[in-house]
């Protein structure tokens, strides 16, 4: 009976610590604090008309004075995801209502 116990309360204790964890491969958790900065990238254009995609500053969207490549993991090097800079940014925990995002400026 003793060696019964003692598994259950194991695998009870395995259950029980990693019911707050989580591990996604390529993502590394971030901590922000409020009223910090979050930027938005780009990815691509894709259409239901054509086979490629198109760069995302391929038609005329407002592009920022330098475009950055922002790879942040192996995976989207290797699929040939092309994360770029956007002008657009955000801020942590600020309720603004009905604004549009318009390069760096939340505008009401």
């Amino acid at each position: 009976m003793g060696t019964k116990r003692k598994t259950l309360f194991f695998a009870f204790f395995l259950l029980l610590s990693s019911a707050h964890s989580f591990y996604l491969p390529g993502v590394a958790p971030r901590d922000f604090q409020r009223g910090d900065p979050l930027y938005v990238k780009v990815n691509k254009l894709s259409s239901s008309k054509t086979q490629l995609p198109y760069d995302y500053y391929f038609l005329n969207y407002c592009k920022p004075p330098k475009i950055v490549n922002n790879a942040e993991n192996l995976g989207e090097v290797l699929r040939g995801d092309r994360i770029e800079n956007s002008v657009y940014t955000v801020r942590i925990c600020d309720l603004l209502w009905c604004c549009f995002l318009v390069a760096d400026k939340p505008y009401g």
